[in-house]
């Protein structure tokens, strides 16, 4: 049994997710409210990962009864310059609370891969020679990225609670989005910041 075990926890390291979440914090004084809708919004420069990141929150959101919409979608935030400005676009929309992602650094790194080597023989007439040859492994560019996630409701002017993530681009940004997105509806929904249908 014992034996069993080893095999087993170097396969789990292998699957562990790429974002990683650090503790959550909860305004003392905050109570969930019923709200009708939950506007996701990423503010990141890449078009792609922000709807991918938008997108997945909303699905997860949404999969919980929770309605919610992704912000590239719905307002074009380049003309809101007030608080005031904000809310009445939210009031068009139905809009109570909102969850922003928001990126707090990003840094390229080289990182070394293992090497697997295949056994190649050849045989003939009796004899066999055989060699061990490389098919993976080497270095590779990945992007360290560190993200703060904030939820704002109407009852006040700051931030209700808060979270922070971090993970790794290796090659596109939809898993790590994917990741990012499960991670803190997951974190949303343990710290009770819904009032949730039953």
């Amino acid at each position: 049994m014992k034996h069993l075990l080893i095999p087993i926890y170097i396969v789990l390291m292998f699957f562990q997710p790429s974002a990683r979440a650090q503790d959550t914090w909860k305004a003392s004084d905050y109570k969930p409210e019923p709200y009708r809708k939950v506007m996701v919004l990423a503010r990141v420069t890449d078009a792609a990962a922000r709807r991918q990141l938008e997108d997945y929150t909303v699905k997860f959101l949404n999969d919980k009864g929770i309605v919610a919409i992704a912000a590239y979608s719905n307002v074009k935030l380049t003309g809101v310059k007030t608080r005031e400005a904000f809310l009445a676009i939210a009031d068009s929309l139905n809009v109570d609370a909102l969850l922003v992602y928001s990126v707090n650094g990003a840094e390229k790194r080289t990182v070394t891969t293992s090497t697997v080597s295949v056994g190649v023989g050849v045989g003939m007439y009796g004899g066999f020679a055989g060699a061990s040859v490389p098919i993976a492994g080497g270095t590779k560019l990945v992007t360290q990225v560190k993200l703060s996630v904030y939820f704002y409701n109407r009852a006040s002017t700051d931030e209700q609670w808060a979270q922070q993530l971090s993970g790794t681009i290796d090659g596109g940004t939809d898993k790590l989005a994917y990741s990012f997105a499960k991670t803190t509806v997951k974190a949303m929904l343990k710290d009770g910041l819904f009032v949730m249908k039953k």
